[in-house]
């Protein structure tokens, strides 16, 4: 179990700008911890336009908080997005963010990013592994209880829960991550062992460790687990 806080990384300079400085990533997750996809916190200023092309990934995007509107620039369509909307987006997907407010937003990656990417002319990333087989176009889900399923074949399964108290999850094949947007309480391993989680943290669980969870009062939580 390693847990992450976004104030933390950001102080350390994990933080990549973007769009000139409209824009940040702090990248939690990276290639580097190996458990199959990476994730950043990603900020952007509203009344940003960001033209966008992911040729050599699968993007999963969960949004926390703000509005945007998307725009597929392959097929035509748009839609507006709040809080709660997820959207994914691939290598066949040029597409365009517009901030109309500031946003916060969650961003996976599969193949996995090393952390230190920026955009190049075209807004993708350069390679970093073999890419998810999914062959659809893009995708937009909204509400509550939007989610990203194996199914999807984007290499991420990506649900919304809420931990009241106490929540236990038990060992698992894949590697997973918990992402807490707001709340205190602690994070406890099989042996005992805990760690402090507040606001913006990020738990990463590896492989057949089971996890339990103490918090103060029902908080919500962004999962995600590595698809098998």
């Amino acid at each position: 179990m390693i847990v992450r806080s976004v104030d933390e990384y950001q102080s350390l300079g994990r933080t990549v700008e973007l769009a000139d400085g409209r824009a940040t990533s702090t990248r939690l997750i990276t290639a580097r911890d190996g458990i199959g996809f990476s994730l950043a916190f990603v900020t952007l200023e509203a009344g940003l336009t960001f033209d966008l092309w992911y040729k050599h990934h699968w993007e999963t995007n969960v949004i926390l908080g703000g509005a945007v509107l998307l725009s597929d620039l392959e097929r035509g369509n748009s839609w507006d997005l709040d809080r709660d909307s997820v959207y994914i987006v691939g290598p066949t997907d040029r597409h365009r963010l517009k901030a109309h407010t500031p946003i916060e937003v969650l961003s996976v990656f599969c193949p996995a990013v090393n952390g230190d990417e920026n955009h190049d002319a075209d807004g993708s990333y350069p390679p970093t592994g073999p890419i998810p087989p999914r062959c659809e176009s893009m995708a937009v889900r909204t509400g509550c209880d939007a989610a990203v399923t194996a199914v999807d074949g984007v290499g991420v399964v990506v649900t919304r829960i809420e931990v009241g108290g106490q929540g236990e999850f038990p060992a698992q094949q894949a590697a997973s991550a918990y992402y807490f947007p707001a709340g205190s309480g602690t994070a406890e391993d099989e042996l005992g062992l805990q760690n402090e989680v507040r606001d913006r943290s990020v738990v990463l669980v590896e492989p057949e460790e089971a996890i339990r969870f103490h918090m103060a009062s029902p908080t919500p939580v962004v999962a995600f687990w590595a698809a098998q």
